[in-house]
């Protein structure tokens, strides 16, 4: 199984700081990449107070927006979306318990990636668990995309862990290099791109950093990005 090195969190109100939507934030930082290896990069589509049906329609449109960048889509909970909406995993919140996490695999095809949030003290004993794949460890430093009231833990946290841990928390081009550096295996981000005045260019320099080989291709404008929305809506 291979783990994100670059996992970026859905947010609605990041890309507001220069009055675009969502998807078309994600359209626009994705428009003319195509991702070598399509486990490398996930996007989480997360929506935590929406009714299911909702999630997956906001995942059907990011499935075809991401397609030709070749990227993964994950969700956060509703694990039985992953095997009906052929996702490549999901991502639970730091209060699932063992029995949610054993409940969300039962739900997944076998291959698919389980995460889950962890929001530990500077001093936290080092991440030891067989039930998921890996763990967001946040905050690192302080967020950009929202305020948290939670000390950062800073790099050393990340050193020395058993199961992968990805570094969240005020995450950016000038702070990944050392996220991995200091053990990370990989990093994921939400106003680092979806906050960006040019998320295109964000999303190239995070790529840079963490070593995902990828290359250019021909874009897509707006006009195929919005008929795309309404097609996967209908679908």
């Amino acid at each position: 199984m291979v783990l994100p090195k670059l996992l970026l969190f859905t947010d609605v109100v990041a890309p507001r700081r220069h009055q675009r939507g969502l998807f078309a934030t994600i359209a626009r930082a994705f428009n003319d990449l195509e991702i070598e290896h399509a486990a490398d990069v996930a996007v989480c589509v997360r929506m935590k107070q929406a009714a299911e049906v909702a999630v997956a329609d906001a995942c059907r449109v990011l499935q075809h927006i991401l397609a030709p960048a070749h990227v993964s889509v994950f969700v956060h909970g509703h694990a039985a979306l992953v095997g009906s909406l052929h996702l490549q995993g999901a991502h639970l919140s730091s209060s699932a318990t063992a029995d949610d996490l054993r409940h969300a695999r039962l739900q997944m095809p076998p291959g698919s990636v389980l995460g889950l949030s962890a929001h530990p003290s500077a001093d936290a004993a080092k991440c030891v668990r067989d039930d998921v794949d890996y763990c967001t460890w946040s905050p690192v430093f302080s967020p950009s995309s929202k305020g948290d009231a939670r000390q950062p833990i800073g790099l050393h946290a990340l050193r020395g862990h058993t199961t992968p841990v990805l570094a969240l928390g005020g995450i950016d081009v000038d702070t990944a290099a050392a996220c991995f550096e200091n053990g990370a295996a990989g990093i994921a981000v939400i106003g680092a791109v979806l906050g960006a005045a040019r998320p295109d260019l964000a999303l190239q320099r995070l790529l840079a950093v963490c070593g995902i080989a990828h290359h250019r291709r021909r874009g897509f404008n707006s006009v195929d990005v919005s008929r795309g929305v309404r097609g996967a809506r209908a679908a």
